[in-house]
C-alpha cells in the first residue's frame, strides 16, 4: 500500500501497467463493437426488443459474475481473475460478427459481460485495498478517464472497419484489441503481487450477509446510474441511424460526445477528492439527464450531435464517481466481498439500461426511450443524494 505522502503523479506513474494499460486495451474492444452491435442486430432482422435483450445480456453477465470473481479472487488472486477476465472479453467479441441466431448473440454478449464485469470489479479491488482514499477520486477519476479515451477512438475505427470490410472484420478487431490487455500479466509492475501486499483470505458468502443492506443501500442509485449510461450507448446509433447517418458518421457521432467526455475527466476526481462525492454526482447526472431529453426531442443529425456533446459533458465530470462510491462505501477488510454484492445491484443497471430502450422504442417509439432514460437517471441522483448521502469522510 502507498504511504499517505506519496506522490500523485508517481502513483499514477505507478499505476500504468496493473491498472490503466489493461483497463484501456478491454474497452478498446468493447468500444470498437459498441455502435455496431445495434446497427449489426438490426441488419441481420433483430426486432428492436431484442436488440435490448441481446445488448443488455453484456449488463446481465456483468451483474451475475460479482460473486463468483470475488470467490475466484480470494481462491486464486485478483491477477488471475483479471487474466480470467480479459479472455472471456476477447472470445464474446470476437466470435459475435458469425453468429445470427438471436439464442447465440445473447450467449456471446453474456459472455462479455463476465468478463468485463470481473474486469471492472478487478480493477476497483485493487484500487481499494491498494489506493489511498486521498487519492482514491482521482485515481478512480483516471480509469475512467482512460475507459473515456478508448471510447473516444473505438466507434470511429469500429465504424469505418465496418464500412470497408464488414461487421465480422470489425468484430475481430475489437476482440484483438481486447486481448491486449493480457500484457499486464508480463509487464514489469503489472500484478498486483508486485505492488500490493498479501491479503487475508474472506468467506465471500458470510461477508454479503453481514452488509447486505448496504449493499443493498450503496447499490440500488448506481444501478439506475448504470442504466442511463449504457442505455445511451443503443438509443443514440439508433436515432442517428433513423435520421440516415452512415456507419461511419454514427461512430464519429459517439466519438464527438466521448472527446468531449475525455476532456473534462479530471474535473470528476478533483471534485470528489477536495469537496466531496455528490460535487461530482448530482450536477453531472442531472446534465446528462438534459442531454437525453434533448435526444428525445432530436430531428436532425445536428440535434444528435448536441444532444450527445451535452450527454458526454455530464458524463465527463462523474469519471469515476460510481467507483469510488463502491470504495467508500466497502467495510474494512471485507472489501472484496461488499464490492462483489455492490457490482451486483449496480451492474444490473446494464440490463436494465438498453432494455428499457428496447422495450419503450417498441410500444411508443425510440424518442420515448430518451425521455425514460434521463427520468432513470434522475432517479439514481435522487437516491445517491438523499438516501446515501456524502461518502467522502467514510
Amino acid at each position: 500500500m502507498s504511504e499517505p505522502g506519496h506522490n500523485l503523479v508517481a502513483e499514477l506513474r505507478r499505476l500504468i501497467p496493473p491498472l490503466y494499460l489493461p483497463v484501456f486495451a478491454m474497452t478498446s474492444g468493447m468500444t470498437i463493437a459498441l455502435p455496431l452491435i445495434p446497427l449489426y442486430l438490426e441488419d441481420i432482422g433483430i426486432s428492436l426488443s431484442m436488440v435490448g435483450v441481446i445488448m443488455g445480456a453484456t449488463g446481465i453477465g456483468a451483474a451475475l459474475v460479482g460473486i463468483p470473481a470475488s470467490v475466484f479472487a480470494e481462491r486464486f488472486t485478483n491477477d488471475h481473475l483479471m487474466l480470467v477476465a480479459v479472455i472471456a472479453s476477447a472470445v464474446g467479441l470476437m466470435a459475435f460478427g458469425f453468429v445470427e441466431l438471436a439464442a447465440g448473440l445473447v450467449v456471446l454478449r453474456l459472455i462479455s459481460g463476465l468478463g468485463f464485469g470481473a474486469m471492472g470489479q478487478s480493477r476497483q479491488l485493487f484500487i481499494t485495498r491498494g489506493v489511498p482514499i486521498h487519492f482514491r477520486g482521482r485515481v478512480t477519476s483516471g480509469m475512467g478517464g482512460t475507459h473515456r479515451l478508448a471510447l473516444a477512438a473505438g466507434p470511429v475505427l469500429g465504424g469505418a472497419i465496418a464500412s470497408v470490410w464488414g461487421f465480422s472484420a470489425a468484430f475481430i478487431v475489437a476482440g484483438g484489441a481486447a486481448t491486449a490487455g493480457l500484457a499486464f500479466w508480463v509487464v514489469p509492475g503489472g500484478r498486483e503481487a508486485a505492488v500490493g501486499e498479501e491479503q487475508v483470505r474472506v468467506p465471500v458468502l458470510a461477508a454479503l450477509r453481514r452488509h447486505r443492506w448496504l449493499v443493498v443501500l450503496g447499490g440500488t442509485g448506481p444501478m439506475l446510474i448504470q442504466a442511463g449510461r449504457e442505455g445511451r450507448y443503443v438509443v443514440i446509433p439508433l436515432i442517428a441511424d433513423r435520421l440516415g447517418l452512415s456507419l461511419a458518421e454514427i461512430g464519429g457521432l459517439l466519438a464527438v460526445g466521448t472527446v468531449v467526455d475525455f476532456m473534462i475527466f479530471p474535473i470528476s476526481g478533483v471534485l470528489m477528492d477536495r469537496f466531496g462525492r455528490l460535487y461530482s454526482i448530482v450536477p453531472a447526472f442531472t446534465l446528462m439527464a438534459i442531454g437525453m431529453v434533448l435526444l428525445g426531442l432530436a430531428d436532425n443529425a445536428t440535434d444528435v450531435a448536441l444532444a450527445s456533446v451535452l450527454i458526454g459533458l455530464g458524463n465527463g465530470a462523474t469519471s469515476g464517481a460510481v467507483l469510488t462510491l463502491g470504495a467508500d462505501l466497502a467495510p474494512e477488510g471485507e472489501q472484496g466481498p461488499y464490492l462483489a454484492g455492490f457490482n451486483l445491484v449496480s451492474n444490473l443497471g446494464l440490463f436494465v439500461g438498453p432494455f428499457v430502450v428496447g422495450t419503450v422504442a417498441d410500444a411508443w417509439g425510440l424518442d420515448a426511450s430518451a425521455f425514460a432514460l434521463g427520468a432513470i437517471l434522475m432517479a439514481g441522483v435522487g437516491w445517491i443524494a438523499l438516501v446515501v448521502g456524502e461518502t467522502k469522510a467514510t
